[in-house]
């Protein structure tokens, strides 16, 4: 079984090996890109003899200002690797972060997190046609001052997932992916085993995990999937690809988190069933593309708040079994330095063209189970738009979530509407090393306290 561009735009869509904005190997990038990304390029032996995979081959050898693998090919041997069928990508992301004015304690904080992501392409291997295996390792120091900031959702995705008992809980090492992938034909495929749920709502200005792009998870992900989303858990799906423009992914998973367990002791106390429709257009020579999802919650126990003013029987509040959610996203650029030839990989989370773009997010939730009943986010991101520096990338978003209304309570002890403010700039000190300047405002969850004014530095190395 070749790869085709449908085949290709599935491995996308699933975020193989890529979710965390490693470097792509699915190799749907538009641009020029540095010179090992997307290309499947052979240095110690014959490209004609290189054994036919699903995931081209990175050029490990590039030097090293135009790679994203600072290691580069260890002497060839990881280009041989990778022809046997197996692909290593490392990255360590640290954030030193800090609450200035406002929000529950002002003070700053340092952590890093530590992710290796093991591809085996099975038919590369010639071991089994269609096949792939994704091993996801991820391991987190040091501390935060998402507490401290006082909102509703994480001021830093990098130190807040993977999810712990106590936050900021150290973890030496968490398998928290081990997914299998069965392509049946070039337009549909199967996979099933673990695998995280971050970096799943695919925007090209606002997306990935954290470790690029935007910091702060309210421009990363739709805050009404909180209630009901883990970061990593067992489950299996189907991927679709109508058309080279057109993907569809539905999955049933466990609602319970298991990123420090393997998942099999809770598995069954709730499901999860999420479906999505991704597609991409052109308007005259311009990129863009939009994503819908609907999520459905079920056999598990939600709070139902449409009883919340009715006196609980023996003290416990009314509950329900089902919980539902559904999500939109978009992004267009507006400017490019050149035509895109081909689909943009928006799921990398990296700005893939040199140009400038805006992106959107809205979201609504079942009013009867979920605190959080809506959100809209928007901003605008580039790309290169400094002469000079044509790696560079840049964005700022604002966002608004709506909370419950519960008399005496919402305004008096809960803020009714949360809003957030984020700008970013990163430089490309090499495409394996990126520096980020982050700024937020964010308003707290309790009403009662002030809106956090937030700085941060992150630096991103890429082995």
């Amino acid at each position: 079984m070749n790869p085709t561009p449908g085949m290709l735009m599935l491995l996308a869509t699933l975020g193989t090996a890529s979710a965390s904005g490693m470097s792509n190997p699915i190799g749907e990038q538009s641009e020029s890109p540095p010179a090992d990304e997307g290309k499947a390029v052979v240095s110690t032996n014959d490209a004609a003899a290189e054994p036919s995979g699903l995931i081209p081959i990175p050029n490990y050898t590039a030097p090293v200002g135009e790679r994203r693998h600072l290691l580069g090919d260890w002497g060839g041997a990881r280009t041989d690797l990778a022809m046997r069928g197996v692909m290593l990508d490392l990255a360590f992301t640290q954030v030193g972060q800090g609450v200035v004015d406002g929000g529950r304690d002002t003070g700053w904080a340092y952590g890093g997190k530590a992710e290796a992501v093991v591809t085996f392409d099975l038919q590369r291997m010639d071991a089994l046609p269609g096949a792939l295996v994704t091993l996801r390792t991820e391991s987190r120091y040091g501390e935060s001052v998402n507490q401290e900031a006082g909102t509703l959702l994480p001021v830093n995705d990098v130190m807040f997932f993977p999810l712990t008992d106590e936050p900021d809980e150290g973890i030496p090492f968490a398998i928290t992916e081990l997914r299998y992938v069965q392509f049946l034909s070039p337009k549909v495929g199967l996979f099933i085993g673990k695998f995280t749920t971050l970096g799943a709502d695919f925007n090209e200005f606002a997306g990935g995990r954290g470790d690029t792009q935007f910091l702060s998870h309210s421009f990363l992900s739709a805050s009404v999937t909180a209630l009901v989303n883990p970061y990593s858990t067992l489950g299996g799906g189907v991927m679709i690809n109508p058309t080279e423009r057109l993907s569809i992914t539905s999955s049933l998973y466990c609602a319970t988190d298991s990123s420090t367990s393997a998942g099999f002791d809770t598995l069954g106390d709730g499901w999860v069933w999420s479906s999505s429709i991704r597609g991409q257009y052109t308007l005259g020579s311009l990129p863009g593309g939009m994503m819908v999802t609907a999520q459905y919650a079920f056999d598990n126990e939600f709070i139902d708040f449409h009883g919340q003013f009715i006196p609980p029987e023996n003290g416990r509040l009314p509950r329900t079994e089902d919980s539902w959610n559904v999500f939109w996203n978009g992004w267009q650029y507006f400017y490019t330095e050149e035509p895109a030839a081909a689909n943009i990989n928006v799921t990398d989370g990296r700005t893939d063209l040199q140009g400038a773009g805006f992106f959107a997010r809205a979201a609504i939730a079942d009013r009867d189970t979920n605190p959080v009943l809506g959100v809209v986010s928007a901003g605008l991101a580039g790309k290169g738009v400094i002469p000079g520096r044509d790696y560079d990338t840049m964005g700022i978003g604002y966002s608004y979530s709506e909370v419950r209304d519960a008399p005496f309570i919402t305004n008096r002890i809960l803020e009714s509407s949360p809003s957030r403010m984020e700008a970013y700039y990163t430089f490309a000190l090499t495409p394996a090393a990126e520096l980020t300047l982050d700024a937020q405002w964010a308003d707290s969850i309790v009403a009662t306290t002030d809106s956090a004014w937030l700085v941060g530095l992150r630096l991103r190395l890429g082995f």
